[in-house]
C-alpha cells in the first residue's frame, strides 16, 4: 500500500490550497473539461486528506477552473511576448501553472508558507528555472529571493489570496512590490465586500477554519493607493458560469433562462480578475 503525504500541518488559511486543487483534479477527470491538469489527479492520490467535504462545492469547483484558465491565458500571453520573463507565483500552494505554460526560458519563483514548501518539494520538481521560497508573502524579504536581470519584464500573480488578507496588508503588499520590482505587472483576484461578509456561507471555505478579511467592489480604487499603480484589465469571469448551463444546479438553470440579467449580476458582481501595472513604463 503507497504511504500517502500527510497534511496535518495544513490549518486555516493554507489548507484553502486543497479547494483549488481539488477544483482542477475533479475538471481534468470529466469527460467535456474545461482545464486538462494530469498533475492535480496525480498529487490528490498522494496526499492523506478528506476531499470529500467539498464535493457538493460545485459553485467553488467551476469559478476555480474557470479563473484558473483565464489566468493561464493572461500569463502565457505575457510569455509570448515577454519569453524569459521572471514570474513570481504567490501563496502558490500546490499550484501547476508552471506545468502547463513552462516555455523553456522563463524563471519561476514559487512562494509560500514553509509547511507548504515542505509539503510542494515532495511533490514537485525544483530545478534552476522553478525556484520555491519558503516564506510567507508578508515576510517582505522574499523578494531578496528574486533573482532579475535589469530591465527584465516581470509578473507577479496570487490566485485565491487577497481575501485572506487584510486591506492593509494587500497595500502593503502592493506598495512594496512597486517599491521594489517597478516597472512589473500584477495579474490577482478580487471579491466583493458582500462575499468576504460570508466566509460562514461559502460552499468550501466554510469548511476549513479560514475566514475571508476583505473585498473590494471597485478596482479602481487600486489606483488610489499609489501614483504609480494603473489597472490595465479587469476580467468578471464568474459570468462564464453561463456558458456552462449544464454545470449549475436546475434552479440556478430555470432563473438563468428566464432570468438571464439575475445571475449574470450576482456572478458579476461577487468576483473578478485585476491585472495592474505599477512603474514608470507600461511592459
Amino acid at each position: 500500500m503507497q504511504l500517502r503525504e500527510s497534511t496535518d500541518q495544513l490549518t486555516g488559511v493554507t489548507e484553502t490550497l486543497m479547494i483549488t486543487l481539488y477544483a482542477r483534479a475533479i475538471e481534468a477527470q470529466r469527460s467535456e473539461s474545461i482545464l486538462s491538469d494530469c498533475k492535480a489527479v496525480e498529487i490528490i492520490e498522494h496526499l492523506d486528506y478528506d476531499f470529500s467535504k467539498y464535493e457538493q462545492g460545485w459553485g467553488s469547483q467551476l469559478g476555480c477552473v474557470i479563473r484558473v484558465k483565464i489566468l493561464d491565458r493572461i500569463v502565457q500571453n505575457f510569455l509570448e511576448t515577454h519569453p524569459s520573463a521572471v514570474i513570481v507565483n504567490l501563496g502558490a500552494g500546490l499550484c501547476t501553472r508552471f506545468s502547463r505554460l513552462d516555455n523553456g526560458e522563463v524563471r519561476w519563483y514559487e512562494v509560500d508558507f514553509p509547511e507548504v514548501i515542505d509539503l510542494r518539494r515532495k511533490l514537485f520538481q525544483e530545478t534552476d528555472r522553478h525556484r520555491f521560497v519558503d516564506k510567507s508573502i508578508l515576510d517582505f524579504s522574499w523578494m531578496d529571493d528574486i533573482q532579475r536581470s535589469p530591465n527584465q519584464p516581470m509578473m507577479i500573480l496570487y490566485e485565491g489570496v487577497s481575501m485572506y488578507l487584510s486591506e492593509a496588508d494587500n497595500r502593503a503588499l502592493l506598495l512594496q512590490i512597486g517599491d521594489r520590482f517597478a516597472p512589473v505587472e500584477v495579474l490577482f483576484d478580487v471579491i466583493s465586500r458582500k462575499l468576504a461578509r460570508g466566509t460562514k456561507q461559502h460552499d468550501t471555505v466554510s469548511k476549513t477554519s479560514a475566514e475571508f478579511q476583505w473585498g473590494i467592489d471597485d478596482s479602481k480604487a487600486l489606483e488610489t493607493w499609489s501614483p504609480n499603480i494603473i489597472r490595465k484589465q479587469e476580467e468578471f469571469y464568474l459570468t462564464q458560469f453561463l456558458d456552462y448551463p449544464q454545470r449549475l444546479p436546475i434552479v440556478w438553470r430555470m432563473v438563468a433562462q428566464l432570468f438571464p440579467f439575475i445571475p449574470l449580476a450576482l456572478f458579476k458582481n461577487s468576483s473578478r480578475i485585476v491585472r495592474l501595472q505599477t512603474g514608470t513604463h507600461i511592459l
